[in-house]
């Protein structure tokens, strides 16, 4: 008897070494388990409402989706499996960390006393930031950073800008109004990090800063996220190198 407990718990261990290894858990959605929730009587509907809100894990080639319709998976769940699998949103990840979309949504304007002061000489800043002194995600200076992107996107739209620390937010300036040269908009160009892409096949791609990235904050900002008309001043993905 004890060697059968034995026995069980080991194999135990190893169904659970696997499934981490292969990065499965218990509620994940895999091939096998649409076609057991199809045989068990289950409408299609009610497994197409647990496609859309479960993580899934398809793998979708012509052979398995053969495999599916012998196995008595209706085309309207298939159909679900395959929309499942469509990127519609980048996902951008650094040092295999996922880093998560902000908006730079509240602007600060600088440099009002100084204009003042100097009759319009000085220019005054519009600026950008994000809350909080540091991101959630910190890398180390030569962090790896790939991006899987829906289809149509492309790498050239993203790029790497430091941040102005400061105690409590991240500022970025976006822009300057009067002053000798008149206005501007944009990015400061020292304040962009030359970078270029490099493919690792289909949609996924490697962000390469062109120099190691430096100790300080940043965000990988995605040109034409701006929208001043609703108070959007540009989106993008931040970190922290320590």
């Amino acid at each position: 008897m004890k060697n059968a407990l034995k026995v069980f718990l080991m194999l135990s261990i190893c169904v659970v070494a696997v499934a981490m290894a292969s990065g499965q858990t218990s509620n994940d959605l895999t091939n096998a388990r649409i076609v057991e929730l199809s045989k068990s009587g289950l409408g299609d509907d009610i497994i197409i409402a647990k496609i859309k809100t479960g993580s899934c894990k398809f793998a979708l080639s012509d052979n398995d989706l053969i495999e599916l319709k012998k196995a008595g998976v209706s085309d309207k769940i298939v159909a679900a499996m395959l929309e499942s699998a469509i990127l519609t949103e980048p996902k951008v990840t650094i040092d295999g960390k996922p880093l998560v979309l902000h908006t730079l949504g509240q602007s600060k304007v600088g440099g009002r006393m100084g204009s003042f002061m100097t009759g319009g000489l000085k220019s005054v800043k519009q600026k950008s930031y994000l809350q909080g002194a540091h991101a959630a995600i910190f890398v180390s200076p030569n962090g790896a950073i790939e991006m899987e992107l829906p289809k149509g996107d492309n790498p050239e739209n993203y790029i790497i800008v430091r941040l102005d620390p400061k105690d409590d937010r991240r500022e970025l300036e976006t822009a300057s109004v009067g002053g000798v040269v008149g206005g501007k908009s944009g990015l400061r160009a020292e304040a962009t990090v030359k970078s270029h892409a490099e493919s690792l096949g289909g949609n996924k791609h490697r962000l390469i800063p062109d120099e190691q990235l430096k100790k300080g904050e940043y965000i990988i900002y995605l040109l034409g996220s701006a929208d001043s008309i609703k108070g959007i001043f540009g989106k993008g993905y931040d970190f922290t190198v320590e």
